[in-house]
């Protein structure tokens, strides 16, 4: 059951890609029911066929979808749902996902991992991995909460590269996400024929 799923979480989430091992063991634990350790922070991985959450407007109401302003960066976030693959979400809206833009370089190294808030932030996370770009993000600056996290992984059989999260390594993102949304929406407002600036 969880080898078909996987499978269709590889096509529908990340375009066909290989699941990463880590990603296969948290999802495998949250599907069978053992839980894993994000999950106490409100972080689930995402069903294969859950809509990705940069074209999920189902929020809007009548009258901002009938602002150009509004719309323009809604396909902004279409397009860059393209760019990013979206593997798991927290209770905030806030979702995480890999950043797969055709100018990264990913002949060397893992995609890099970004967190995109209900604000539409992007947010470079540091980890070689997914695990730990979430723990890179659940952490912050208490050390113990790292080591505690980490501790959970490592029984499940997903490997953390550091002891701290200052020692993970930072996979940057080029370009970065922010900015490409930025150009994205712009050219829509320009599309539209507004105004250069909002």
């Amino acid at each position: 059951m969880c080898d078909e799923r996987l499978k269709e979480f590889s096509r529908q989430r990340l375009g066909g890609r290989h699941v990463p091992e880590d990603v296969r063991l948290l999802a495998t634990a949250q599907w069978e029911g053992r839980g894993h350790p994000f999950e106490q922070f409100g972080i689930t991985v995402l069903e294969p066929s859950a809509p990705h959450p940069l074209t999920d407007f189902s929020y809007l109401s009548d009258k901002e979808r009938a602002d150009p302003d509004i719309m323009a960066n809604c396909a902004a976030s279409e397009q860059m749902a393209t760019y990013l693959k979206a593997v798991a979400q927290d209770e905030d809206g806030s979702f995480y996902g890999y950043w797969l833009h055709p100018q990264q370089r990913l002949d060397r190294q893992p995609p890099p991992v970004v967190k995109v808030d209900s604000e539409l932030t992007y947010w470079e996370l540091g980890g070689r991995t997914f695990s730990e770009a979430c723990l890179y993000d659940i952490a912050f600056d208490d050390d113990e909460l790292f080591a505690e996290v980490a501790a959970a992984l490592v029984k499940l059989h997903v490997s953390v590269s550091a002891g701290s999260r200052e020692g993970l390594g930072e996979l940057p993102a080029d370009p970065a996400p922010e900015d490409v949304h930025r150009r994205l929406y712009y050219a829509e407002r320009e599309r539209l024929g507004l105004p250069a600036e909002s």
